[in-house]
């Protein structure tokens, strides 16, 4: 019998609401993500070649450890926003499918790769007509400790409400339908879960402004 990776009760904090899209955070990884569609983000590599952590070790150990397994092969580098999708994830993990995008050198990292990133991963839900998703950055996982200048907060809400607004302007324009997404949640470790939470409000409160009146 195959154990199943549901939190009973994960901790959520409300970040705000845009575009018909609530915005949370929430304290489960990528693997417990109970959500149409989680995303994770994977490097090439970790820094200092320590190998998969956190969130995105549980995540490859519950997909039977294909993600090391397609990097390691080279058949998925994880180089900068290439994607991959799985559609057809085992029994017993939470989300219905799961979307890994890459990240590139971990030594590389900024905060303009970061906003990319989440532009992806919304545009990619709507794509595949998810109606609630969670975006893991996997910064932590691949090594990254201290991650002040990159300012995450501010710059993934800011990639994810720019790309809704978007999805928004192609379906009034008559050129895509109304997008499916109504719930998008930003995975955080439980220990970080209030100051992280005060942090994406902070920043919602300062961006969601720019995109929807």
């Amino acid at each position: 019998m195959t154990d199943t990776v549901h939190p009973s009760v994960p901790a959520r904090l409300p970040i705000g609401s845009a575009g018909g899209v609530a915005f949370d955070v929430v304290a489960w990884g990528p693997a417990q993500a109970d959500v149409d569609l989680s995303v994770a983000c994977m490097f090439e590599r970790e820094l200092g070649d320590a190998g998969m952590r956190g969130g995105l070790l549980a995540l490859d150990r519950a997909l039977g450890g294909q993600l090391g397994r397609l990097r390691a092969a080279g058949a998925f580098r994880a180089q900068p926003l290439e994607t991959l999708l799985v559609t057809t994830p085992p029994p017993g993990l939470a989300p219905r499918a799961v979307l890994v995008i890459g990240m590139g050198d971990p030594g590389a990292l900024d905060g303009e790769l970061l906003r990319r990133a989440t532009r992806v991963a919304l545009r990619e839900a709507v794509r595949f007509g998810a109606g609630s998703m969670a975006f893991a950055p996997s910064v932590l996982d691949a090594g990254h400790t201290d991650n002040a200048a990159l300012d995450m907060q501010v710059v993934m809400l800011d990639g994810m409400l720019g790309a809704l607004r978007a999805e928004h302007m192609l379906a009034e324009a008559g050129l895509a339908g109304a997008p499916a997404l109504r719930q998008c949640s930003f995975d955080v470790g439980a220990p970080r879960l209030q100051a992280a939470g005060q942090a994406f409000a902070r920043a919602f409160a300062h961006l969601s402004g720019n995109y929807f009146a």
